[in-house]
């Protein structure tokens, strides 16, 4: 985890002289930390390693440029990203199945030493770390027989499976949170948007501390413990409609910006508003309305913080 943090700081250092997309930064994120990180993980990487993942996420919330208590869940799912455990696992499997298939006699006898010490002698060995895979991803029976399985194609059934339970567990954290009571209805796949790549650095930056609830909304600034307000209660102060301040109230509702709302918002989502429409503007994928609705955020935003 140390390496890894170094080579996420070399790397945070150099990307600060290059204009690159999110989706470019994130390759070179796992080609160049992500491999140190998990650097011989076929033998250790049975553990998710929260150290690890710490990392992984520090970079992927300073890439999207939100805050640190920011939902991991959103970001993973902006960016499309999943936990470096699943990378892990599958190569843990892959590199079991590889075991089995060998013709090293010394592996071969190591290996049956570690199966034979399962339910004989307490604690941790690699194999019981395989088996405890396979079993807590419903492939309790490939350890029983692996010849029943084609074992070269198998580690891409075990990752999808992994995947599978990922995404069960995103969907689910995602309908949960509290603070991401809009973002679960535009966003629906943990999938990389792709306004990340259309939208200059600070619109883009803009739009995903909007979509993240990385904001200074009155919905999001009222949660917090040391100044607490009911949810009820985080009115709008810009405008006179009495309404909650967050995210659908400052896209097409709240009269302080109109005006710029008849430059960048086409009239249809704002004429005869609906928390519908609001999501199908969240939800585009044209070019051309996500530019305009990066500039209308961030220059909104700037409006706010001149008006309070």
């Amino acid at each position: 985890a140390g390496k890894g943090l170094k080579a996420l700081n070399i790397l945070t250092t150099k990307l600060k002289h290059f204009k690159m997309k999110p989706g470019t930064v994130c390759q070179l994120f796992d080609a160049f930390v992500g491999a140190t990180l998990n650097y011989s993980c076929e033998v250790w990487g049975a553990s998710k390693s929260k150290e690890i993942e710490r990392i992984h996420l520090k970079f992927c919330k300073q890439l999207l440029y939100v805050k640190k208590s920011t939902s991991n869940m959103a970001v993973y799912g902006e960016l499309g990203r999943y936990p470096l455990f699943i990378n892990r696992y599958t190569r843990m499997i892959k590199y079991w199945c590889k075991i089995l298939q060998s013709d090293n006699l010394i592996i071969s006898i190591l290996y049956k030493e570690l199966v034979a010490l399962i339910g004989v002698k307490s604690g941790r060995n690699w194999a019981l770390d395989i088996k405890t895979l396979l079993d807590n991803y419903g492939f309790s029976y490939v350890w029983t027989n692996p010849n029943a399985i084609n074992l070269n194609t198998f580690p891409t059934l075990f990752k999808q499976q992994v995947l599978d339970v990922f995404l069960q567990s995103w969907n689910t954290t995602v309908h949960n949170a509290s603070s991401l009571h809009l973002y679960k209805n535009f966003k629906l796949t943990c999938l990389y948007e792709k306004y990340l790549n259309v939208l200059p650095t600070k619109y883009r930056i803009a739009l995903s501390r909007l979509r993240l609830a990385s904001h200074n909304l009155k919905i999001e600034t009222g949660r917090y413990s040391q100044n607490r307000i009911e949810r009820q209660h985080r009115i709008c102060t810009l405008c006179n409609k009495g309404e909650i301040e967050d995210e659908y109230h400052f896209m097409i509702i709240c009269e302080a910006y109109q005006n710029l709302r008849n430059v960048y918002i086409n009239p249809y989502y704002y004429t005869k508003p609906s928390v519908y429409k609001f999501m199908e503007l969240m939800k585009t994928e044209n070019s051309a309305k996500l530019t305009k609705l990066g500039k209308f955020t961030y220059e909104a935003f700037a409006l706010r913080i001149s008006m309070l």
